[in-house]
This record gives C-alpha cells, structure tokens and sequence, in this order.
C-alpha cells in the first residue's frame, strides 16, 4: 500500500504541467518502489473536469484486471488530488509513435497490444461498462504487457440498479475522431459496448500507419465520412495507390512525405490484419465482434513466443535509455507546492 504522505514520495521526474493536472515520476521510499503521481488541482474553475476525475477514480476502483491501469493510492493535500499508479516503462503508445516508431508498429507489436487491450475491453464490457475512449494516448506500454488507462469517458450500463440497454451521451472533443458512428449520431437508439471495438479499429490504423485517425479533418468532415462508412485503412503495398493523385502521382512535395510514401508502398501487412480492422470498423455495431470473439482472431497467431519488449528493441537497441534503467541520471526534484503535511484519504455539434 503506497503512503498518504508526500515525505514518503521522491519526485524524480516532471512528465507534464497543466493548470489542471501535471504528472510525474517518483519513487516511494516506503516499499522503494517506482510509480507516476498525478496531481490535479481541485481550484479549476471548470467542474466538469473535476465530476470526470472523481468519477474516473471510482470507475477504476472497481476494476481489478491486469491489463486495466490501476490506481495504488488517492489522497487531497490542501486543493490538490494525488492519484497514484504504477510506473509503466515503455509509456503511451502515442509518445513510441513520436519517438520510435514514427512510421507505425509492427505488425507483431501491434498484435501483442491489442491481444491485451480487449482482454481489458473484454473485463470491462462484462462488468457492465463502455472504455469510451480507446486510442494510442491511452494505451501504456510496460515490458511485458499493455494496459488500458484514462476511464474518464467511462460509463455504465447500471442505473439505480437496472441495466439500461443501450448508453448516450457523446465523447470529449478531444476524443471524436476515434469515437464510434452511433456514438457521434446522438440519437434515441444510442451506442453499445461495440462502440470500444470500434475504437480499436480506429487504434489499429493509428498504430501500423503512424498517423492520427483524421488529422487536421474538420469534426463535420469527419462525422460524415464515418456515417457513409469512410473509414482509415491500413497503409501498405496493397492499399498505397489511395495516396497518388488522380494522374497515379506521388502528391508529396518534400523529401520526408516521399520517403514515408516510399515505406508505405513497400510494406505487406497480413490479410488477417486487414480483414481484423475491416471487423472492427463495421459501420453496423450489430456486425463487430465481440472483444471475446476478436481475441479469437487469427491475427493473434503471431503473438506466440514474442514480447514487447523484444520488439522494441529490435527498433531501439538503446531502449533501455527510455525505460528500464529507473534511476539513471535522473534529477530529483522537490514534491509538488513543497507539501510535506499528511494528507486526507481520498474520497454538440456545431454545423454553422
């Protein structure tokens, strides 16, 4: 059990600073373990933020699964929450794309990820509850599993002890381009947990191509072109030709898109791949596998006698100077406002 006392934590490193929430890494000297230490601040003028953050750590509390990050600990100091979770070496799958795979996963990495994402989807949709926001931000990578974090777009199908059929409700702006066509339509029929493995499709493209789902697409473009079922796909030697011009051309102006064309037209993704996104992205919800069935995939074959961090390595053979090594040249830096007092246990569209 990890301390309600900021003494007991040694800050090592600031990941994040926001007006409302900044993370860090620290190491708790009472069991000397490593962690990342959230701090969100309770004086935000906006009270959604702060219903979506108690509501978040109520959510994880009840999850008890391997793949779903947990929270170790949550207490207030003055008009700060510190919520507490477990260090994960490799980080967010968005920031390997910035760093390391900045032309996508491989194929293999990217199925020994999503083998544990809808084992956590799969806990989560019989528990009664939708993700909700499912996209490489919010898939940590440690060295030998992927865990599924940030349930702030959580919600569940019980209410006042019945379960509802279906939710509404829409996603955070933040959050639309990977959100399901029944999550954007906002109407009386509403979304199901099948929602999530449409996310996951979404994730899929993000992962192999290296590119945000929708970059820089206005949100109506967007919601029309998933209405008429226009969804990503995944780049490769069979798929490349929807980058050329209408004259067959490489519309790319600078060296960089080029050689990234280049990559593109040479790469084979598998079949099983391709067909596992093209049942992920099904416009009719009723038509997606379930989590249960998708992990019965014969995309998840290649998942035998491999490791994350295997795979990374052979991308990085410097890894370690972005994860295992904890300690390493790292600063110590003073706790968060300097506590050091014991703390309380923690309690539309626009189309104009």
């Amino acid at each position: 059990m990890c301390s309600n006392s900021l003494t007991d934590y040694q800050f090592t490193k600031a990941f994040k600073h926001g007006k409302f929430c900044s993370v860090y890494k620290a190491n708790c000297t009472v069991n000397n373990r490593v962690i990342v230490v959230k701090k969100y601040s309770l004086e935000v003028e906006d009270d959604v933020e702060l219903k979506r953050l108690f509501a978040e750590i109520q959510c994880c509390r009840q999850f008890n699964h391997p793949n779903i990050n947990k929270i170790l600990n949550s207490f207030i100091v003055d008009t700060d929450v510190y919520v507490l979770h477990p260090y994960m070496c490799f980080g967010t799958c968005q920031l390997l794309l910035k760093s390391i795979f900045k032309n996508g996963f491989p194929e293999a990495l990217i199925a020994l990820i999503f083998k544990d994402v809808l084992a956590a989807l799969l806990y989560i949709h019989s528990n009664d509850f939708v993700h909700g926001s499912v996209r490489a931000l919010h898939i940590l990578l440690d060295s030998n599993k992927a865990v599924l974090s940030n349930f702030h777009e959580s919600r569940s199908f019980i209410k006042h002890g019945k379960k509802k059929p279906v939710l509404h409700g829409i996603s955070h702006e933040k959050n639309l381009n990977w959100a399901a066509p029944e999550v954007l339509d906002q109407n009386v029929h509403g979304f199901t947990e099948k929602s999530d493995i449409y996310s996951v499709g979404i994730t899929a493209c993000e992962l192999a191509n290296g590119i945000q789902p929708y970059f820089e697409t206005q949100p109506t473009l967007m919601y029309t072109e998933k209405i008429r079922g226009n969804v990503p796909s995944l780049l490769d030697r069979s798929t490349y030709t929807m980058l050329l011009d209408d004259q067959g051309k490489v519309p790319f102006e600078n060296a960089t898109s080029r050689r990234t064309y280049d990559i593109f037209s040479q790469r084979v993704l598998s079949d099983d791949f391709h067909q596992f996104v093209e049942i992920c992205l099904n416009r009719s919800a009723e038509n997606r596998w379930s989590a249960k069935k998708l992990m019965t995939h014969a995309f998840f074959k290649q998942c035998r006698h491999a490791s994350i961090t295997d795979h990374i390595k052979k991308c990085r053979s410097d890894v370690d100077t972005i994860s295992t090594r904890e300690d390493d040249g790292v600063e110590i830096i003073a706790p968060p406002d300097d506590h050091a007092q014991e703390c309380r246990e923690d309690v539309q569209w626009n189309f104009e």
